[in-house]
């Protein structure tokens, strides 16, 4: 019995010593983890100041921005009798304070609060103040004329205080619809061939709510911009195996008919069944006059061709135009004295319109195309059934010093259209969603500016195109 009782003693030390062996094992491995070399206490030291080295120099940057911009140091108040284009004093609503950092080893190391902003304020004239993001300057324009901003900083102050601000411009234009956070909410204007979700999309009250408006496009999206000295289109946009749409005819007959879909202008694999896929394409749309339009365009390549336009911008990001932005467009339209419901503003298939200085590309009664050539007659018609017109062909179609609203492309928007829109004969296996405006082969009177309908996501045809908006980071 003694020798059993001492066994189990012996046992029972061994285990323990075993056991605090390996507790001191774990405790040197948790040590070493811990405060050695890929330690984790060296691993939070090396985020926290590659976080204070990101901070500073986004700093430095915007310290550069603000530099060239005149930014540094103390900025006038806005009154009605500053001149438009000036640069002026922010309200407070449009700045970020960047958070005070202290060192929690010994508080030698901080970093102040400091307020830093996407923007820089404008004085549009009259004592209107806008919001022009980090890498865009006022071109012109007022409040009530349409004040428009370009991405080159040639084009800065060109047209200064003018109500009407000429094409004639080197970057992507954007114009400034004013709108308060009470009346941002999407319109029935009587007038569609589909139906729609009447609730705006929660995000996008954020720029609302901070700047009261946003940046439309001023043009529809396109692909290729004419280079007036050489009178030769640059592509902006080139598709599988460098095909352009302005050499879309001689590259492959026939790939223009509206009435079928051609992958090799979308920026999907091919095959109806994918709805995403690597993009085709390369380069970026433009928001220029004299471009040949995106048309050929489905929903999915306008979403993505728009948000491309600026993904790499630190201050804007780029998005297909909503459903409550183009209401929201027409109402502003509606307010200096345009009869959205009924005017106009674009290039119908029963409009002559005169002093039409860009190019142009007929369209048969089956959807073929033709050449794109420059316009001599200055009339659209040009002996053609239908007729497709560079951006900004003509000021006729210029309200707000926004061009081609409705007429040349039907234009896709961020809306989703209620299922029951089938019922219009589209194909019920996809999502369809909703485009504003008519086109070159609509007449005026039937589809206007503020008009709705829907297709298929997937549908691609020769008379739908796309613009695309500004979001403020």
């Amino acid at each position: 019995m003694k020798n059993l009782l001492k066994a189990k003693k012996g046992i029972t030390l061994i285990s323990l010593v075993i056991t605090i062996i390996l507790l001191i094992i774990l405790a040197g491995i948790g040590i070493n983890l811990s405060l050695g070399e890929n330690g984790l206490f060296n691993k939070a030291k090396y985020a926290k100041n590659k976080y204070l080295n990101a901070q500073r120099q986004e700093e430095e940057g915007l310290n550069e921005l603000y530099e060239e911009l005149g930014l540094i140091g103390e900025l006038s108040e806005n009154t009605k009798e500053t001149e438009a284009g000036k640069i002026v004093r922010m309200p407070n609503t449009w700045e970020t304070i960047l958070p005070r950092y202290v060192s929690d080893k010994d508080g030698s190391e901080v970093v102040p609060s400091k307020k830093v902003a996407s923007v820089y304020a404008v004085s549009a004239g009259n004592g209107n103040t806008i919001p022009v993001p980090l890498g865009f300057y006022y071109v012109g324009g007022t409040i009530e004329s349409g004040v428009v901003i370009s991405d080159n900083k040639e084009d800065q102050n060109k047209y200064a205080g003018k109500e009407d601000v000429s094409k004639e411009l080197k970057g992507n234009q954007f114009v400034w619809i004013p709108c308060t956070i009470n009346e941002y909410n999407k319109i029935d204007w009587g007038k569609e061939s589909a139906k729609w979700p009447l609730e705006t999309n929660t995000i996008e009250y954020m720029q609302i709510e901070k700047y009261s408006g946003f940046y439309i496009g001023r043009y529809e999206a396109g692909v290729a911009t004419l280079n007036k000295e050489t009178n030769e289109f640059e592509n902006s946009v080139t598709f599988n195996e460098n095909a352009s749409l302005y050499e879309a005819v001689t590259v492959q007959t026939g790939i223009d008919n509206w009435g079928w879909q051609n992958y090799n202008f979308t920026a999907r694999k091919e095959g109806a069944s994918v709805i995403t896929g690597t993009n085709k394409t390369i380069g970026n749309i433009t928001v220029k006059a004299d471009s040949i339009p995106y048309y050929h365009s489905d929903y999915y390549t306008a979403v993505e061709m728009s948000e491309r336009l600026y993904s790499k911008h630190s201050y804007v990001k780029s998005t297909l135009v909503t459903g409550t932005m183009w209401d929201m467009m027409m109402k502003y339209m509606q307010k200096q004295g345009t009869d959205v419901t009924s005017s106009n503003l674009g290039n119908y298939s029963d409009t002559t319109l005169e002093d039409c200085t860009g190019w142009y590309c007929q369209v048969d009664g089956t959807g073929n195309t033709k050449q794109w050539q420059e316009n001599t007659t200055k009339n659209n018609k040009s002996g053609a059934t239908y007729t497709i017109l560079t951006t900004g062909a003509t000021e006729q179609v210029k309200k707000n010093n926004i061009y081609d609203v409705s007429g040349n492309v039907s234009e896709w928007t961020n809306e989703n259209s209620y299922m029951n829109n089938m019922n219009y004969g589209m194909n019920s296996i996809y999502n369809s969603y909703i485009i504003r405006g008519g086109n070159f082969r609509e007449t005026a009177k039937a589809v206007p500016p503020c008009f709705r309908a829907c297709d298929s996501a997937i549908s691609n045809s020769t008379t739908i195109g796309f613009r695309a908006a500004l979001y403020i980071k």
